[in-house]
């Protein structure tokens, strides 16, 4: 086996699925802006339904992708008790998949670099959050051409603290877990995290 086909061979591979324009600049983003040895591969589902994502991710599965991550906006899911029970069988039933929540948006996450400790103010969904995050990045917009003119990651990873904003994703996590009712606003983003950080090691 030659040199080149040993490296081919050990290259890892993460896909990571949003159900829109939003993750899908982010994560592309991400891999332009840290160039990792690794592949990082960005994809979006025709429909933003959750069986979409799904659907995707599993086919990314079965391509061989050593993690796939489905990144989901919880704010209908969560409004909703019959999509909330479709999504608790769909996680069960995909366990090979990992999914990355965000309440009530992935915009949520974006505010986190800006916050300095971990809260209990509930942001019921894309509206609030977005109004909150532009006192940080006043242009920002879920738009092609907001996303054409700024790269979010690097954005954020300038403008804000990305450490911290991880940090504050696990304790959140445990947070909730103890304080449900309390914490409804949260973001699992450092488990995107916690995975480059393995896979680029």
């Amino acid at each position: 086996m030659t040199k080149r086909s040993q490296k081919s061979r050990v290259r890892k591979s993460i896909a990571i699925i949003g159900e829109g324009l939003t993750e899908y600049r982010y994560v592309d983003d991400i891999r332009t802006t840290e160039r990792y040895r690794f592949s990082l591969v960005p994809g979006i589902p025709k429909h933003s339904d959750i069986d979409d994502i799904v659907r995707l991710a599993q086919e990314r599965v079965k391509a061989g992708y050593d993690y796939v991550l489905c990144l989901i906006d919880m704010d209908v899911i969560e409004g909703n008790h019959e999509k909330m029970e479709h999504y608790r069988v769909l996680k069960k039933d995909n366990p090979e998949i990992i999914f990355v929540e965000s309440n009530p948006c992935t915009e949520y996450w974006f505010l986190m670099h800006f916050m300095s400790a971990p809260s209990s103010k509930e942001y019921t969904n894309y509206d609030v959050v977005a109004q909150a995050l532009k006192h940080h990045i006043p242009s920002y917009d879920k738009t092609d051409v907001f996303f054409n003119k700024t790269h979010i990651y690097r954005e954020l990873k300038e403008k804000g603290d990305m450490a911290r904003a991880i940090k504050m994703s696990r304790e959140l996590e445990r947070l909730r877990a103890k304080e449900p009712e309390v914490y409804k606003s949260y973001s699992q983003m450092y488990k995107l995290f916690d995975v480059i950080d393995m896979v680029n090691k």
